[in-house]
């Protein structure tokens, strides 16, 4: 009877399973495990990033704080690597990122219990949210302080990879453009060194296979991301894919676009999109707007869907923007640009607090060192941003998958458009920063003559004239992110209720977005709708 009940939720469980084109509707909110919130709610006990050591951050303490992430509109998290990671301190601190693994069967007890994590799940689930986990399926690690990693590693430590047969021979990696030695060799350094997993063998992949799809069904995971996906032999990666059986997006930290489309378009069908994020550094902490539209161009033309990408400005390898450029104004563009770009938006924690951090590990602050300040401004603009994304997915059909392109290029303006006629969002970003001083911006045909559209952020309207051209104020460097205002109903946003059908907003240039509370009938079927699946969903994980 139990075997049956297993075959059962197996078979649930892989029903359920989310796929990419599935998980281009969801908000990612990357969660840095040890950094984010402690189980007892402590705020004050020390943390130094810059030692590199546990602070106490645990899937309990994400559980106690959801709210916080669902109030930016987020509907998915990706919490850090679940595993045992070795222990011990070195020069530079311990494991509390979760990426030097030591024993794949088990827990990070670091990080909470087998409940805990369960748990979390569910708490997940029961508010229609998903799970993504970052996963390492490269490597193993070994503390040496020095020692020769050729002589001195003992694999009997690992497990289930106890022989050195498992692994490639030491060698250095020299040259990370060469791809194949950046394969072979090992990362890390000769202190923790990251002996590399022989990916291409058979065993190796049958255990790692069978050891994910263990940890899917047991913890209800929807996604995952591949860490140091570039240094994994490639033809590993779609059967690891397909043995997974949801999205997954492989870290490729490539400026190249013709070597990420490649990795799209031949290995993996998600990798975070570092051509952009390289662009986009280019665009706003250095005035080079051009290079943001002529890379979103390149990138439309080489891959097979960039929609399918993750969009990210901020993450625990890289420096925060604002260690770039502490320009409130820049960061609101950039968060704009970054939830409303092609592809699922993935904001690393703490980006909404402005926080700092040129680099490892200053990078990677506590968060609740800003008490969790819902008043934030990046926060306020984050919850706006994920709103409309949201209303522009449910009256169109074909946003997701509309390829997001510029339609106007200044010298300090970039005008991106994305979705269907009289359903578009246009995103007017600059580059100019919070000393930029006040203007109108007169925009190409955009939307229909005599229309009326709604910059959400400040709720005003705007008519477009009879040419079809629509006069922007512009100030302060700030993003306007204009919406048909016939087509805001239901958007939570500038006082309009959630899920409801509105008739066209009032037209008037500069007017301030009509307000309405009223709720329809298909937002209470469609809340039934939500309450029953998620119920469900909670059983079987």
């Amino acid at each position: 009877m139990w075997l049956q009940l297993i075959s059962v939720l197996s078979l649930a469980t892989s029903s359920l399973a989310a796929s990419t084109e599935e998980w281009k509707g969801r908000s990612v909110y990357q969660v840095f495990t040890d950094r984010f919130a402690r189980t007892d709610g402590s705020t004050t006990a020390p943390c130094n990033t810059t030692e590199g050591l546990y602070c106490g951050g645990t899937w309990r303490g994400i559980i106690n704080h959801l709210d916080y992430i669902e109030g930016m509109g987020f509907d998915a998290i990706m919490i850090s690597p679940i595993v045992q990671n070795i222990e011990g301190r070195v020069s530079y601190g311990e494991a509390y990122h979760g990426y030097w693994p030591q024993d794949i069967y088990t827990l990070n007890d670091h990080f909470g219990s087998h409940q805990d994590l369960l748990d979390l799940g569910n708490a997940l689930h029961e508010r229609g949210m998903w799970l993504m986990i970052d996963t390492v399926i490269n490597n193993m690690a070994y503390i040496t302080n020095g020692s020769n990693p050729a002589t001195s590693i003992n694999y009997s430590i690992f497990t289930p990879f106890n022989n050195e047969d498992y692994f490639h021979p030491y060698c250095e990696i020299t040259n990370y453009e060469n791809y194949p030695l950046a394969q072979r060799c090992w990362t890390g350094d000769d202190i923790v060194p990251l002996p590399d997993l022989k990916t291409e063998s058979s065993d190796v992949q049958s255990i790692l296979e069978k050891w994910i799809q263990g940890i899917i069904s047991t913890y209800s995971v929807d996604g995952l991301r591949i860490d140091a996906a570039k240094h994994v032999t490639p033809s590993f990666l779609p059967n690891f894919y397909k043995a997974a059986g949801l999205f997954m997006t492989g870290e490729v930290m490539e400026a190249s676009a013709e070597i990420i489309c490649n990795y799209q378009s031949n290995w993996i069908p998600s990798v975070p999109n570092y051509p952009v994020y390289y662009a986009m550094l280019s665009a706003f902490t250095e005035g080079n707007i051009t290079a943001l539209a002529d890379e979103l161009a390149l990138m439309s033309s080489l891959c097979p869907d960039t929609t399918a990408l993750a969009s990210f400005s901020e993450n625990h390898d890289v420096g925060r923007i604002a260690s770039m450029n502490p320009d409130m104004s820049l960061a609101k563009n950039i968060l704009a640009f970054t939830i409303l770009a092609d592809g699922v938006p993935m904001i690393y924690q703490g980006q909404e607090q402005h926080f700092t951090g040129s680099g490892t590990p200053d990078n990677r602050k506590a968060l609740w060192l800003s008490n969790y300040d819902t008043n934030a401004e990046l926060y306020q603009l984050a919850s706006i941003l994920n709103k409309i994304r949201k209303q522009a997915m449910r009256i169109d059909p074909g946003y997701l998958d509309f390829k997001a392109y510029p339609i106007y290029s200044g010298s300090s303006e970039l005008v991106i458009r994305k979705g269907s006629e009289r359903r578009q969002i246009i995103s007017v970003l600059s580059s100019n920063g919070e000393n930029g001083g006040a203007y109108d911006l007169t925009l190409p045909i955009s939307y229909e003559p005599g229309s009326v559209v709604t910059e959400v952020i400040n709720c005003v309207n705007y008519t477009v004239d009879d040419k079809g051209q629509l006069q922007v104020p512009m100030n302060k460097g700030l993003p306007r992110i204009l919406f048909p205002a016939d087509q805001m109903g239901g958007s939570g946003l500038c006082n309009i209720g959630n899920w409801t059908n509105y008739g066209k907003a009032k037209k008037g240039n500069g007017s301030s977005a009509a307000p309405d509370t009223r709720i329809s009938l298909s937002a209470l079927c469609f809340g039934l709708f939500i309450s029953v699946f998620g119920s469900a969903f909670a059983l079987i994980a």
